[in-house]
């Protein structure tokens, strides 16, 4: 009876690999650009996952792909064990990362003032150096109203934190540090928080590429900001907080860090985006989605915040070190699991982090917006730990 089940299992491989072949031949004949590697890979994985093997594996703290050997050979990877079978058939595949250096020249838009796009001159990123805020999607966001899925590489930034049996978010400042929100991570074992750097899809479902493989990052220590204060009933207060990470953030086209603001920079009736993985509807039990999702929510005056609170007859306090940021009618803000996250703004053609979500009295409810820590507050902090002063 083994023996069948062997063969029978053997033969479903043999076909699987037979009808890649075929299919990644049929990619090569109809090729336009560089996206036959892209489109291997992700046929690849497809076919592991249809034979009941993990999507990924871990080599050295990076996430790889778990694809058809032929596959990983076809885009110059090494194939590896820890899918499960053995490497000659599913393998881990572990590529070389695509540096921005490999990239073709990024755009950088100028806005004018009706949000229109103005392309300049085009640049080469040669060195890492000061380098920041670039996405490598390439498609500048107008405006993204309404919760849409991101794209990969579009918020190269954006960090998933895993602590224990919940999530938060968190924003890539330098290759060492990803800044988050205090009350995250204030009470939180170190051994049970991992940081995941380039990732789209948390459960790697197939339901959308992801082009490169996410970094997976273990945390050296925590960093409070000084002036934290945990509040029960009211917005908790420099609810900001750094995480440094063992090894270095390896900078690519998908995992790259957000810009810093200067300390006057003027917020108030500017569109921001904010970006997560938490609850898509207020109403719903689940904690989150599983891929990443941004909204775009304008700024307000703190004085409009406060009244919109009264409307409710909420009894919000407001410092300094906070901003609001949401629709008047509500249904686009960040919700549950989104704490942490980044709040961020187009700054002369770089995305510039103004916010890290906090808190909030209701997940995308009429005058109910989200509130956030400042950055622009606390951004000469950062620098002076993260070693740019």
């Amino acid at each position: 009876m083994r023996t069948l089940f062997l063969l029978l299992l053997c033969s479903v491989h043999v076909f699987a690999v037979f009808e890649f072949s075929k299919l990644a031949h049929y990619l090569r004949k109809n090729r336009k650009d560089d996206s036959y590697e892209r489109n291997v890979a992700f046929s690849g994985r497809m076919f592991v996952t249809m034979l009941g093997y993990p999507p990924k594996c871990e080599r050295k703290g990076i996430l790889h792909s778990c694809t058809l050997s032929f596959a990983c050979w076809l885009v110059g990877g090494s194939s590896q064990p820890g899918c499960g079978a053995h490497p000659w058939i599913v393998a881990c595949c572990v590529t070389a990362k695509k540096t921005l250096n490999q990239l073709k020249e990024l755009e950088q838009p100028v806005i004018r003032e009706d949000n229109s796009l103005l392309p300049i001159l085009q640049k080469r990123i040669d060195d890492f150096g000061d380098e920041c805020g670039l996405s490598s999607d390439r498609i500048l966001m107008k405006r993204i109203i309404g919760g849409d899925e991101a794209k990969f590489a579009q918020f190269p930034w954006q960090a998933f934190i895993k602590i224990a049996s919940y999530q938060c978010g968190g924003v890539l400042v330098s290759r060492k540090f990803v800044a988050t929100a205090a009350h995250c991570i204030i009470t939180a074992r170190l051994k049970d928080t991992l940081v995941y750097l380039g990732e789209l899809d948390t459960q790697d479902t197939g339901k959308v590429k992801e082009l490169e493989p996410a970094e997976l990052h273990r945390v050296r220590r925590r960093i409070i900001h000084p002036n934290f204060q945990f509040r029960t009933t009211q917005p908790d207060r420099y609810d900001l907080a750094l995480l440094e990470l063992i090894t270095e953030a390896g900078y690519s086209y998908h995992i790259y860090p957000i810009c810093l603001p200067s300390s006057d920079m003027i917020l108030t009736g500017r569109n921001a985006v904010v970006a997560g993985w938490g609850k898509v509807q207020p109403s719903n039990e689940l904690l989150g989605t599983n891929v990443l999702r941004s909204a775009t929510v304008p700024i307000l005056d703190i004085r409009e915040c406060m009244a919109w609170h009264e409307i409710k007859q909420i009894s919000v306090e407001l410092h300094e070190e906070m901003l609001c940021a949401g629709h008047e009618f509500g249904k686009h803000d960040a919700c549950l699991g989104d704490s942490g996250g980044p709040l961020i703004v187009l700054e002369n053609g770089r995305w510039t982090l103004v916010g890290i979500t906090s808190a909030g009295f209701g997940c995308g409810e009429p005058h109910q917006p989200g509130i956030y820590h400042k950055i622009p507050v606390t951004a000469d902090w950062i620098r002076s730990v993260i070693g740019l002063l």
